[in-house]
């Protein structure tokens, strides 16, 4: 393909449960000049022959292969060899808007911009349903004008939306000019890439819609390997700070909120006491510093309020004491998460049962119209029967109509030959009685000449003679 718009990215490891909605959702675009890079991270469940056998039916799609080495060097080997305008990171176990990429290429290019970002919406693997998902474009963080940048949002450069890289699409030539990679860590390997690039973008632009849906599962993802890659995690967020300085580019507060939103979710799912202990020592001993996460004096600091007084305890409680702060908080939200979803599904319940009071009553109105349909179909065969035949007779009078106006004009050529011969006969007689008349004039002439009663009275004696003697005779 010559004309490649997007260059769609996906690192792939024992995925294969969901790999093909995935595939599905990709090879469906509506914006079909694209090229599908899939890079295998060593799998060994099936997903190469799902791979393979999707490769097989789209020549747009091209599968690499790579021993067991994370995402982020996975999403590296398919950005070296992409050649679209674009290029998107999406993962292998998420699905897709089918107008995703059309949307975010026509916003680029009509924005000329070097990032595009797009709202997002989650599926809970567990439970079976999708719901919006408001933080993947925090509305309360939009900057006045669109397309930003760093010089025009510096303080909410990063927390309109978080670090994750499916939710955007970047112009190839300004990666490849800032020469951004992803970081080769198990856990927030895009954290670098995604942070410094929004850092570096001098127009970003967005889409408010939720095109990509990203799928939470108990099971698998960020959550469940976190006590074995905590202490990269948070050294990916230095390394991105350390960068942004170097280039004079680091926008203090915005990374700070965003880095410590990042950083308590990740120590909040910590499920070793070890890990927790080791790492709340590695942020006090100076990473907290590094960060710009401060100790704030007020609530105004932090965007997300209740962060400010997280903040104040790392900097003043034991380990011990910021773990319970932390399990009582989560535990307080999510039991109220929880009373919320049970009057949410309450009210869904009362809205579920009135539906369905309203489909039966539908259905029964769409059986009723599917009898009507029926004898409506009934009438018309039987109208189509009787058109036929009326067809059918219009055809044999049509022909009889053909030969009777065949005998007319036939009829009307003879009659008009008869007209012709009977003129002439007229014309013939019209000049005989002429000359009838004419010989009847000379003879009455005649008879009138004294010639004519001289030999009269001459021929009268031998005429007498003549019929004596006949008379004897």
């Amino acid at each position: 393909m010559d004309d490649i718009k997007v260059s769609v990215i996906v690192p792939v490891y024992n995925s294969a449960q969901y790999l093909r909605q995935c595939l599905d959702s990709i090879v469906g675009q509506s914006l079909e000049e694209i090229e599908i890079i899939l890079v295998d991270d060593g799998s060994d469940d099936g997903s190469v022959d799902i791979l393979k056998e999707y490769a097989e039916k789209d020549a747009r799609m091209r599968v690499m292969y790579q021993e067991h080495k994370f995402a982020g060097v996975a999403r590296n080997s398919g950005k070296a060899v992409a050649k679209g305008k674009y290029l998107v990171f999406w993962d292998s176990d998420d699905y897709f808007k089918a107008d995703a990429l059309k949307l975010m290429y026509e916003k680029c290019e009509e924005d000329d911009a070097d990032i595009c970002i797009c709202g997002g919406r989650q599926f809970f693997d567990e439970e079976g349903f999708e719901t919006p998902a408001p933080r993947y474009i925090r509305k309360g963080d939009l900057p006045d004008t669109v397309p930003y940048n760093i010089r025009t949002a510096p303080d909410r450069i990063l927390t309109v939306t978080i670090n994750v890289p499916w939710n955007k699409m970047f112009r190839r030539s300004f990666i490849e000019k800032t020469k951004l990679d992803f970081k080769p860590s198990r856990n927030c390997n895009d954290v670098y890439f995604v942070e410094c690039a929004m850092c570096f973008a001098e127009r970003i632009t967005l889409v408010n819609k939720g095109l990509v849906v990203y799928r939470k599962s108990k099971r698998s993802g960020l959550v469940a390997s976190i006590d074995k890659g905590l202490r990269s995690a948070i050294d990916t967020w230095i390394d991105t700070a350390d960068n942004l300085r170097a280039n004079d580019r680091f926008p203090a507060r915005s990374f700070a909120n965003r880095a410590w939103e990042d950083i308590l979710h990740l120590m909040s799912n910590t499920t070793d006491w070890r890990v927790f202990k080791e790492e709340f020592e590695y942020l006090r001993s100076g990473a907290l510093d590094r960060l710009a996460i401060i100790r704030p004096d007020d609530d105004e600091y932090y965007f997300i309020k209740w962060q400010n007084e997280a903040a104040r305890r790392i900097f003043d409680n034991t380990p011990e004491e910021f773990d319970r702060y932390l399990a009582n908080f989560f535990f307080a939200r999510d039991a109220a998460t929880t009373a919320g979803k049970r009057a949410a599904d309450e009210k869904n319940k009362k809205k579920i049962d009135q539906l369905t009071k309203k489909n039966e009553a539908s259905e029964a109105d769409i059986c009723k119209m599917k009898a009507d349909i029926a004898e409506l179909k009934n009438e018309l065969k039987h109208v189509k029967d009787e058109t036929s035949k009326l067809e059918k007779t219009l055809g044999r009078t049509q022909k009889e109509l053909k030969d009777v106006k065949g005998k007319y004009d036939s009829a009307q050529e003879t009659i008009s030959l008869l007209n012709i011969d009977c003129q002439e006969k007229d014309r013939l007689i019209a000049q005989t009685d002429k000359t009838l008349k004419k010989k009847e004039k000379e003879i009455r002439d005649i008879k009138g000449s004294v010639s004519f009663k001289i030999g009269r009275g001459l021929t009268w004696l031998p005429r007498k003679v003549k019929k004596l003697v006949k008379g004897k005779g």
